[in-house]
């Protein structure tokens, strides 16, 4: 293991925020009879700290969320030509880091029991949209932070008692989608992101537990498909990544997930003709990945799942050209991937209890069509090492 060695000549930054019974209500709405392009976007967030940095820093930051946030972004639309984008962003906790040649950061993130964060966003289309991107994104507490280089300490910490909500729809019941329709419905109790670039040698120490439900839902309904449909859900208790290039990456500590996780994708279409549909969801207790270029890698975690894990993928068609289903549930799930033309090791030292009922479904119907395939994978607890050379293809 290797620390950060600055922490004596640089500036130290302490934050402190604290937002109690809070009631953050973030609206944004747009309606066209006839456009080539649309944008809408809402951005709710109780606590928000970001850094921005070009010298090697320690940063100790504190955030307590109590209260409720809620993001509403609606496009409704008559004909669209171009492109429909509908974003809806709501975060109990955020906190944003990029700093160069190193850094040391202690990150504190709470979100009270009995707290809500929820995302909505909805495009409605009464004749035609050619393309569309509709996304839900909610998260209690969210850090996330880039490195340039140098030796990196993460000592993260987040709780939640908060239920968290993402919810995106494209409603076109008797409407065409045109050429792409997506819809992104993402969901996190606690959530880490974690990139290094330029040799960045990381160390993340994380304790994430969630006790509120996390939902994420993905709906699509139109009188006639587009030529590529994509309804996406995700919910996760407790989720960490960390991708990084050229440097040593590390991962310790404790997932607790006792909130009820449910994903959610479906699509209610009429004839779709020879269009592609691709319908997916993926429900996780605790979830933790590793994805290391040119560098050695270790994933020890002590991973408890206490409460059920849901994942639903449907389809309700007409006739059709080619529909693809996969829904997936995890009560534990962790993925240690290096790739690496130069030896390198994966280390490990894992833990995972599920004590809980994961379920996973996958539900298609459609008059005729030139095919469909369904996957329903469950599992109480995974775990998955893997270093390959990217010349050699193993």
């Amino acid at each position: 293991m290797s620390a950060a060695t600055f922490a004596d000549d640089t500036t130290e930054i302490l934050n402190g925020q604290v937002n109690l019974g809070a009631n953050i209500v973030v609206v944004a709405e747009g309606e066209t009879e006839a456009a080539t392009g649309t944008a809408m976007t809402a951005i709710g967030m109780a606590n928000a700290a970001t850094f921005d940095l070009i010298t090697p820093h320690d940063i100790e930051s504190d955030q307590s969320f109590s209260g409720n946030v809620a993001s509403v972004a609606t496009t409704s639309v008559g004909s669209l030509d171009g492109a429909a984008t509908t974003t809806a962003l709501g975060f109990g906790n955020s906190t944003s880091i990029m700093v160069d040649d190193g850094m040391d950061v202690t990150s504190s993130q709470i979100a009270a029991d009995g707290s809500a964060v929820s995302a909505q966003a909805t495009l409605n289309v009464s004749s035609y949209a050619m393309h569309s991107v509709t996304t839900a994104s909610a998260a209690a507490n969210a850090y996330e932070s880039t490195a340039y280089g140098g030796d990196t300490l993460l000592d993260l910490r987040q709780d939640s008692g908060a239920d968290v909500t993402a919810d995106a729809y494209v409603l076109a019941s008797t409407a065409g989608i045109g050429d792409s329709a997506v819809a992104v419905g993402a969901a996190n109790g606690n959530s880490v992101s974690v990139e290094g670039y330029m040799a960045a040698s990381q160390i993340v120490l994380v304790d994430q537990s969630n006790r509120g439900a996390v939902t994420g839902r993905a709906y699509i309904e139109a009188g006639g498909g587009s030529v590529n449909t994509q309804a996406v859900a995700s919910a996760n208790g407790n989720a960490v990544r960390i991708q990084n290039e050229d440097g040593y990456a590390h991962l310790q500590g404790d997932q607790v997930n006792d909130g009820v996780v449910t994903s959610e994708a479906a699509v209610v279409v009429g004839n779709f003709d020879i269009d592609a549909l691709s319908i997916s969801s993926e429900g996780v207790g605790n979830s933790a990945v590793i994805s290391n270029i040119g560098g050695d890698a270790y994933m020890g975690l002590n991973q408890t799942n206490n409460a059920a894990v849901n994942s639903t993928a449907t389809l309700n068609g007409d006739m059709g050209g080619m529909a693809s289903l996969y829904s997936t549930a995890y009560g534990n799930a962790a993925t240690s991937y290096i790739c690496s033309e130069c030896p390198v090791t994966s280390y490990g030292n894992m833990n995972q209890t599920n004590g809980a009922t994961i379920t996973s479904t996958v539900s298609g119907q459609m008059t005729t069509g030139g095919g469909m395939t369904g996957t329903a994978t469950a599992i109480g607890n995974s775990a998955t090492f893997q270093t390959v050379n990217p010349y050699s293809g193993y």
